[in-house]
C-alpha cells in the first residue's frame, strides 16, 4: 500500500514538474517574441483632472520626434524606457510621467500636468506661475490658467525655478515675499468665498501685501501672510455688517494689519 502511495506521489510530482516546465518554456517563447516584436505605435494619455490644458498628446509625440525618438517600427527590445521618461520630463508642464510597453506592441506614455496656484508678474514684467509644489513654470500662449495674479515689488525671476530660492527681505525675521504670496494663494484656492472675491495680490514699496477684490474700488492691506484666516474673518464681518450698508465705494483702504482691528480710510 505504501509503495502505491509513493508511486502515485512520484507520478503527480513528475506531472507537475513537466507542466511547469512547459509553462515556463511557453512563457519564455512569448516573451522572446514580444522582445523581438516591432513597435506598432504610441498611446499617449494626459491624465489630468484639474481643468488644465497645457499639454496635448501631440506635444509629447512632437517632443519625442524632435529628439530623434521615432519609435514606430523599432524593435521593442531597443526601446529605452528610462530615456523616454527623461525626454518627457523636459516638457515644462509635465508634473509626472509613466512610460511602459505592452504585449500588443505599443509604447504607452501617461502624463500628469503641473497645477498652478498663482501667476506672478514681477517688477520687470516677467510672467510665470508657481505650482502647487512651489515650483516655477513658464506661461504659454496655448492656455492661461485662471488663478490669482500677484504683481508689484516682486524681484524673483523664473530662472530661480523654485520657492526654495526665493529672495529674502531686508528683515531676516520676515518670510521672503514670494513665500508669503504663495501662502495667500493657497489660502484663497482652498476657500471658495475668498477665491471668488479676491483677484489680485499686490506688493507695495514697503513689501506689504495688499489684496484687490473683484467688487469695489478699495484695496485690502493685510501686511503679511500671518494670521490670514483671522484677518479675513474680520473683513467678512465688516463686509456683512458695514460695507453692504455704507456702499462698496465709500472706502479706499481697508487695513487689516493690526490684530483684531479693521481700520478704514474713507474716499474723498
Amino acid at each position: 500500500m505504501k509503495k502505491l502511495k509513493l508511486r502515485s506521489g512520484f507520478i503527480s510530482a513528475a506531472i507537475w514538474i513537466i507542466s511547469m516546465s512547459g509553462f515556463l518554456l511557453l512563457l519564455g517563447f512569448v516573451e522572446h517574441n514580444q522582445h523581438e516584436r516591432a513597435t506598432v505605435g504610441l498611446r499617449i494619455k494626459v491624465k489630468d483632472t484639474n481643468n488644465n490644458y497645457f499639454i496635448e498628446p501631440l506635444d509629447i509625440e512632437n517632443l519625442l520626434n524632435a529628439k530623434g525618438r521615432k519609435l514606430v517600427g523599432m524593435p521593442m527590445h531597443d526601446i529605452n524606457i528610462p530615456m523616454l521618461e527623461k525626454i518627457v520630463y523636459t516638457n515644462a508642464y509635465v508634473d509626472r510621467a509613466e512610460v511602459y510597453s505592452t504585449i500588443d506592441g505599443y509604447v504607452n506614455i501617461d502624463v500628469w500636468q503641473r497645477d498652478p496656484v498663482v501667476r506672478i508678474i514681477n517688477a520687470e514684467n516677467e510672467h510665470y506661475y508657481i505650482d502647487v509644489n512651489g515650483e516655477f513654470m513658464p506661461v504659454t500662449d496655448k492656455f492661461s490658467k485662471s488663478v490669482v495674479v500677484a504683481n508689484g515689488y516682486i524681484f524673483d525671476r523664473l530662472k530661480q525655478k523654485s520657492l526654495t530660492f526665493a529672495s529674502p527681505l531686508p528683515d531676516v525675521d520676515v518670510k521672503p515675499i514670494l513665500i508669503q504670496i504663495n501662502e495667500v494663494a493657497h489660502f484663497l484656492r482652498e476657500n471658495e468665498f475668498w477665491n471668488s472675491q479676491i483677484e489680485q495680490i499686490y506688493v507695495n514699496q514697503n513689501f506689504e501685501l495688499e489684496l484687490i477684490p473683484r467688487v469695489g474700488n478699495h484695496k485690502i492691506i493685510i501686511g503679511d501672510s500671518q494670521n490670514l484666516s483671522g484677518k479675513l474673518d474680520n473683513l467678512h464681518v465688516f463686509y456683512t455688517e458695514g460695507a453692504t450698508k455704507a456702499g462698496w465705494n465709500k472706502y479706499t483702504d481697508i487695513n487689516l494689519k493690526y490684530q483684531g482691528q479693521v481700520v478704514c480710510t474713507k474716499a474723498k
